[in-house]
């Protein structure tokens, strides 16, 4: 499992799993396309990412990806 965590303005209330969603974008300019394409790299690897709002501010991202052993069973 890798996570990263920031101390910025965290994620939309109520809407931590619309993040994932292709096109959804909390900024001006963005996109919305990366971390749905993260999430489905990630997945076809039998892996999940997710995300948590830190208190009193920031998130963190965690993503888990199963080990060799793991997978053979």
């Amino acid at each position: 499992m890798i996570s990263v965590s920031d101390t910025g303005a965290g994620l939309p209330p109520g809407q931590t799993e619309k993040i994932f969603n292709a096109f959804f974008t909390t900024k001006l300019h963005g996109t919305g396309m990366g971390l749905s394409i993260s999430r489905s790299i990630i997945e076809s690897h039998e892996g999940s990412l997710w995300a948590v709002n830190n208190s009193p501010r920031g998130a963190s991202f965690y993503f888990a990806l199963p080990t060799k052993a793991e997978a053979q069973e």
